[in-house]
């Protein structure tokens, strides 16, 4: 039986697949520890660069497996889960720079996910929606985090508790989604805007490191952080020349 995750790569770039098109790739235990595996082989590859996160099917994630939530037996074992493989977490640390590609819909958990990386590309007629509030639940997924680290915090208020979708366009207005190809030519041109930022992977990874890590700190430690790779590439540099 084909994996619920699949991890293919193209040179440099890893590609990560949601391959659950029969529940519109919700988010299930099992696709939980399957992420988690791929994002740590991925993280401890030195040949790969960068990474690309897409579904398979309808649209790229309809949210958490609802029917699998709702049973006693599920929320014992997707707590264990969460404890042991905090996926969202690794996707976080992840110090090589993410895309994820949007199609037909990106919803709850699925959004929260596309979120979590570095750049969201989206088709044209991709539908996005955060609905946990309207449907009396949290975005568990860190969602209330990344919305206002996005958006304006007014626009991230607005959007979190009314639950409406919003359309590529929209969502790019709002910082949400990076840019928007035709569906037939989006992975194509994700895949070399990739191989474009990682022609110098460490370049890349440092600059994903500060950016992420100074978003937590003061502007003089950001700054301080800063130089601090700047001497270490520099040494690099040095000896690699001899």
């Amino acid at each position: 039986m084909e994996s619920i995750v699949l991890l293919e790569r193209d040179e440099n770039i890893a590609i990560i697949t949601l391959n659950h098109p029969e529940k519109l790739n919700a988010v299930s235990v099992a696709m939980r520890d399957a992420l988690y595996e791929q994002i740590l082989a991925v993280q401890a590859d030195p040949t790969i660069d960068g990474v690309i996160l897409r579904g398979n099917g309808k649209g790229f994630c309809a949210g958490a497996d609802l029917k699998e939530f709702g049973t006693i037996p599920s929320v014992i074992e997707k707590r264990k889960i969460r404890i042991q493989h905090d996926i969202w977490d690794e996707f976080r640390r992840c110090s090589k720079p993410i895309a994820a590609i949007l199609h037909g819909f990106a919803v709850g958990s699925g959004i929260e996910m596309a979120m979590i990386c570095d750049f969201r590309f989206a088709a044209p007629k991709t539908k996005i929606s955060l609905p946990e509030c309207a449907l009396g639940m949290l975005p568990a997924a860190g969602g209330t985090q990344s919305l206002p680290r996005l958006m304006r915090h007014g626009w991230a208020i607005d959007f979190a508790m009314k639950g409406y979708y919003l359309s590529a366009e929209e969502a790019k207005a709002r910082q949400i989604v990076t840019d928007i190809f035709e569906e037939e030519h989006l992975f194509d041109e994700v895949l070399s805007f990739m191989k474009r930022i990682t022609t110098y992977p460490k370049t890349a990874q440092q600059i994903k490191r500060l950016i992420s890590s100074g978003m937590d700190r003061s502007l003089e430690q950001g700054l301080a952080f800063e130089q601090t790779l700047v001497k270490e590439s520099y040494k690099q540099q040095v000896i690699a020349n001899g």
